[in-house]
């Protein structure tokens, strides 16, 4: 069986995607990739949990400081 691959078929609206403007879709995306590097067999079960904590605890700090600042988190 031939093995899939996501392709990129459009870019709608277009524009630089920041941690300042974009955390949530950055978060997700780290996630989605840390469990892509996860099934792939590149992290074990160890690494894959160290490393979503961090992101995650990263991510929850953020959030605070964009609190802290006013923002919307």
């Amino acid at each position: 069986m031939a093995r899939q691959y996501a392709s990129l078929e459009r870019i709608d609206h277009n524009r630089r995607i920041t941690r300042e403007t974009d955390h949530a879709f950055l978060y997700r995306l780290q996630g989605g990739l840390l469990l892509a590097l996860k099934e792939q067999g590149q992290l074990n079960e160890m690494q894959y949990r160290q490393a979503r904590d961090r992101l995650d605890r990263q991510h929850r700090d953020w959030i605070r400081k964009l609190q802290q600042k006013g923002g919307r988190p």
